[in-house]
């Protein structure tokens, strides 16, 4: 859990990251960060649950 947790972090700061450096505004990088944590981190639960390493 701590892994898929991690993970979607720093998909979320590269998002974030790319998103500066586009050129975008601070708080369309924030929004493209959390929105991109949000959706990894639900991906990655969802692989993680099927390949059985989360939950019984």
């Amino acid at each position: 859990m701590i892994i898929a947790v991690l993970t979607a972090l720093v998909a979320a700061l590269a998002g974030s990251l790319v998103t500066v450096v586009e050129g975008g505004r601070p708080t369309t990088a924030f929004k493209a960060g959390a929105f991109a944590f949000a959706g990894s981190l639900t991906l990655l639960i969802v692989v993680m649950g099927a390949l059985g390493v989360v939950g019984s």
